[in-house]
């Protein structure tokens, strides 16, 4: 027996006596009751499996879009990554002695951030992390506000 339950930001499927299939038929069932509910799929999924028994609960979400890290000795090098760059959602973060590191979204960067910076094996963890620590510098907007200071 399986029990489907469907919402715009997360899906439970509750599965009685059968084998729960594997990470693409699940997917699968996930954009399959979100499409039967008139919802749009979403682009990415994080799923989590209880189980016990005979009986096992998924409960998956739509994914976090993963932010690009990129971490610059000093301003010069920032500047000439991000001022290449698309407005889009990124943020900046004071590394200390190492640089700044800056993060974007993907439609938000150009290869001119891996020419001039390093990627940085930043997690959102790390971004939440670093902001109570006060060392973000930009938030939301990084890029257009440094264009607005830095390029007139």
């Amino acid at each position: 027996m399986r029990t489907v339950q469907a919402a715009a930001t997360a899906v439970s499927i509750w599965f009685s006596g059968e084998d729960v299939p594997d990470r693409p038929g699940l997917l699968a069932l996930v954009r399959q009751a979100l499409t039967d509910r008139g919802l749009t799929p979403w682009p990415d999924v994080e799923a989590e499996c209880f189980a016990a028994g005979g009986d096992a609960l998924i409960i998956a979400r739509p994914a976090a879009r993963q932010r690009l890290a990129f971490a610059f000795p000093e301003l010069e090098s920032l500047l000439a990554g991000a001022l290449a760059c698309p407005d889009g959602p990124s943020s900046l973060y004071d590394a200390g002695a190492d640089g700044y590191i800056l993060t974007a979204a993907p439609e938000a960067a150009s290869p001119a951030l891996r020419a001039w910076g390093t990627p940085a094996g930043v997690t959102a963890d790390w971004e939440v992390h670093a902001r109570e620590q006060g060392r973000c510098l930009m938030d939301g907007a990084a890029i257009s506000e440094l264009k607005r200071w830095f390029s007139r």
